[in-house]
Formats: structure tokens, C-alpha cells, sequence
């Protein structure tokens, strides 16, 4: 093509990409957004030489697309809501949350169709910005006089992330919008094709009656590929409400389907969940593993939380549980209680394992029981015959006390040998459940239960 061509199929291609974004411009001149418009006017004129090679990039319908993403965010902000926690999904806000996904990941393909065969993920992430005017409260305390007018109504907030998977292999971008008491979130994953880029994998949640069915806290990784080329995602995210710190937590791994918006789901899982530090979960994906850790409940309702691992191993389609499963002795025991005996059992001395499978239902039995009786450590010792014996004294009920003295063989890699109803007298040392915060065998943490909104609530707001 020659230079004067191309010259003049680049203004062609931008004043008809400017025609059709002229409607979210006219919104955005009434509100005085005058510098977001240029920048998103700047974007346009910027991207359309390089997106012209391509002839599969549809560039008008970049910003169609935006517009359509305005047009439902429109829908979300005239929803009615109520005191700012109310729980309950409309049917209207169910169309209208359903909708935004559609129009976000319309939007997003098409914005990917055209972006170069070395995207930058935060040229990436501005751009989507700019172009569906995305918003997103400040980090830390934000003033009532700093609020922006939409504050609190569904859609209020949308922002956008980015990652470039090593040596440009694959893309992958989130949306997130604000719902009342949280947000919900959709991951798209692309990957190069014919010069231009794909959708191969969509992940969102299903339609919810309730906030608590959105994806909040959303995180997710996707693991280095294997011998074949073959990959996968692990997601993660909490069930938003409005009044307590105590939710579920869900993680899938996903690989890709037929199409994208049905993944090949190899593990979909949920367990409660307590971020009333804000921390709201760690996920790490390696290529054959991944390790997802948080706080939750104890067994012992003095230790009021304690650090849940899960820690799985990925062999093709299979997902299994591996070790480690505890942090600490004292943790390894409330693991082995609260998990099934399938998993238990990997970590259950094999000459024992008939004992112990009977002691584990025993167990299992008490902490489901309605009594309002509980399981409390008591000791933590460690025992003379090995430095990587330990002794974990608990006891269940009250006044009537059953006693439970738990074995427990190495570190980090713990396995339950026996369960005794008498102390060892060769398990004599120091109780470690008495060592305070220098010991890392026993997880008394201190605190009662917080409860409080999620993300922003008024008058010196803070926004995690």
C-alpha cells in the first residue's frame, strides 16, 4: 500500500471511529470530563495507524463497543437501592448486571482484535480505561466532599487490569464493577491467532439473586505451559455482604474449552473465609501446582482464626490435594479433623490408618454437633523420642472434658501416627500453647469477630 493510501484509509478509519464514539464524548463534555475526552480522543487518533495493517481489526467498532459498555453501565446506576446493604438482586438488576458482562467482554474482543502482536498490559489497561471511562475510588480514606455523585449505586465503579503472560503467549484482562456491598468481576483470556488476537477463555459468575453470587476480591493466575503447550487458570474470589467480615471463598482451575464461555472446569471448590484484616487471600500458580492460603475458623473458638492452605497438584485433568495442609502442629490437627477422610488419610500413618479412620469419624461427629460443646488445645509439646515428635493435647466439652493426645510426626510435612486418650510421658516439654507469640506450633490469635462493609462506606470511607 502506498503512503498516500494508507494515509488516507487512517483518517477514514479515525473520523468513523470518532463518529461513532461522538455519543459517550457529548456525555462526558456535560459533566466537565473535557480531559478525559481528549485523552480518549488522543487514544483513538494514536491507535488507528498501527490497527489499519490489520485487517481483521474492526476499529469503529472499538468505540461502538465502548458505547454499548456506557449504555449498561447507565442501566446499573438507575437501579434502586436501599440503605446500602441490601442483599437482594432485583430481577431488573440481574438483566442489567448480565448485560454489563456481555458488553464488557464485547468490547474488550474488540479492542483485542486490534491491539499489536507484543501488547503492553499497561497500555492495555489504559486504554480500556479511557475508553469506558472507568472510575475507581482512591486507595485509603476518602472524604464524603470527595465522593463522586454516583457513590454507592451499582456501576458507580468500573476499572479494568491487565497481565501479559511471558514471551506474549497470552493476555488476559479483568473488569470490575461496583454491586451493592462488593463488585463482581469477568477474566478473559486471549491468545495470538492470525495476527491478531482471540478470546479462548471467559470466567464469570452465574446469574445471583443475591450480591453474595457475585466474584469479589477477584484474583487469578494462570500457570506456565507444560510439555505439550497446555495450560491452566485458577481463580479466586469472595462472596460479598454487607454486614459481616465472614464469607465463603471459591477457587476454580479452569482450562480451555470448545469455546470460551464454557472452560473445561478440572476443580470448582468453596470454604469459609474471614478477611476482617483485609486479607482477602494469596494465590500462587506454578506449572504443575498451585497454593491458595487465608484466614478462617478454628476448631478452638479462642484461636478465632487461623491460616487455611490449599495446596493442589495439576496432572492434566486432575486436580488433587497435596501437602503442605498446616502452617503448625496445632493447625495440622484442626486440618485433619475438619477434612474429609479421603484427604485425611494422605496424611495419616499408613500401619494406623483403620484406628485412626474410626477416631477421625468420632471427631468429625463432635465438631458437627448441636450441643454447643467445643474442641480446645490445651498443649502443645514436644516429645523426647525425636525432635520432630509432637504431642497435641485437646479436649472437648465442658464440664464433662473428653481428652484427645494427638501424635504427630515431622515438619512441614506432618502425619497424624496415633490418637491416644492418656498423655506420653516421654511428651514432656514446654507447652508451646503458652509461648505466646514466639511460638509457631500453636495459632492463638487474640480478637473477637469484626464485622463491617465491604469497600466504602460514608464519613471517612475506607476503601481496601
Amino acid at each position: 500500500m502506498s503512503l498516500m493510501k494508507y494515509d488516507m484509509l487512517s483518517l477514514t478509519l479515525h473520523g468513523l471511529a470518532l463518529l461513532a464514539y461522538n455519543t459517550a464524548a457529548m456525555e462526558m463534555t456535560s459533566k466537565s470530563n473535557l480531559g478525559m475526552l481528549a485523552r480518549a480522543v488522543l487514544l483513538l487518533a494514536g491507535a488507528w495507524p498501527l490497527a489499519a495493517q490489520q485487517s481483521s481489526c474492526p476499529q469503529p467498532q472499538i468505540a461502538a463497543s465502548a458505547n454499548q459498555v456506557e449504555s449498561a453501565r447507565n442501566a446499573l446506576l438507575e437501579l434502586p437501592i436501599g440503605n446500602g446493604a441490601e442483599t437482594d438482586v432485583s430481577p431488573r438488576g440481574q438483566e442489567a448486571i448480565a448485560t454489563m458482562k456481555d458488553r464488557l467482554a464485547d468490547f474488550i474482543d474488540a479492542y483485542m482484535r486490534c491491539a499489536p502482536p507484543r501488547p503492553d498490559a499497561a497500555k492495555v489497561k489504559a486504554d480500556l480505561s479511557a475508553l469506558a471511562h472507568a472510575y475507581q475510588l482512591p486507595q485509603g480514606v476518602t472524604r464524603n466532599s470527595d465522593l463522586p455523585e454516583d457513590f454507592g449505586k451499582y456501576g458507580f465503579e468500573l476499572w479494568f487490569d491487565a497481565k501479559a503472560v511471558p514471551e506474549d503467549r497470552l493476555l488476559s484482562v479483568t473488569a470490575t464493577f461496583y454491586i451493592e456491598c462488593g463488585g463482581d468481576t469477568v477474566l478473559l483470556i486471549y491468545a495470538p491467532k492470525g495476527g491478531s488476537w482471540e478470546q479462548v477463555l471467559r470466567w464469570q459468575g452465574r446469574p445471583y439473586m443475591e450480591v453474595s453470587g457475585a466474584f469479589w476480591a477477584f484474583d487469578y493466575g494462570i500457570s506456565p505451559p507444560d510439555e505439550s503447550g497446555d495450560w491452566y487458570a485458577v481463580t479466586k474470589s469472595i462472596s460479598p455482604w454487607c454486614s459481616s467480615t465472614w464469607s465463603s471463598i471459591h477457587y476454580a482451575v479452569l482450562r480451555p474449552g470448545a469455546v470460551p464461555p464454557k472452560p473445561a472446569v478440572l476443580l470448582a471448590a468453596s470454604d469459609s473465609i474471614w478477611w476482617g484484616n483485609d486479607d482477602t487471600g494469596k494465590l500462587v500458580v506454578n506449572r504443575a501446582d498451585f497454593d491458595l492460603r487465608f484466614h478462617a475458623e478454628s476448631i478452638d473458638p479462642a484461636v478465632h482464626n487461623r491460616t487455611w492452605i490449599r495446596h493442589f497438584a495439576v496432572s492434566g485433568n486432575v486436580v488433587r490435594r497435596v501437602r503442605p495442609v498446616a502452617m503448625s502442629v496445632g493447625d495440622f490437627v484442626d486440618e485433619w479433623i475438619v477434612s474429609p477422610w479421603s484427604e485425611a488419610s494422605a496424611w495419616s500413618a499408613a500401619g494406623s490408618a483403620g484406628l485412626l479412620k474410626e477416631s477421625h469419624e468420632r471427631l468429625a461427629a463432635l465438631q458437627h454437633s448441636t450441643t454447643g460443646d467445643f474442641f480446645s488445645f490445651d498443649a502443645i509439646r514436644q516429645c523426647s523420642d525425636s525432635p520432630n515428635h509432637w504431642q497435641v493435647e485437646l479436649s472437648y466439652g465442658n464440664p464433662e472434658q473428653q481428652e484427645f493426645f494427638f501424635h504427630v510426626i515431622g515438619r512441614p510435612d506432618y502425619v497424624l501416627s496415633r490418637i491416644a486418650d492418656k498423655a506420653d510421658p516421654h511428651c514432656n516439654g514446654p507447652n508451646e500453647c503458652e509461648a505466646g507469640e514466639t511460638s509457631h506450633l500453636c495459632s492463638r490469635h487474640s480478637g473477637g469477630v469484626a464485622s463491617r462493609m465491604p469497600w466504602a462506606t460514608l464519613q471517612g470511607s475506607h476503601h481496601p
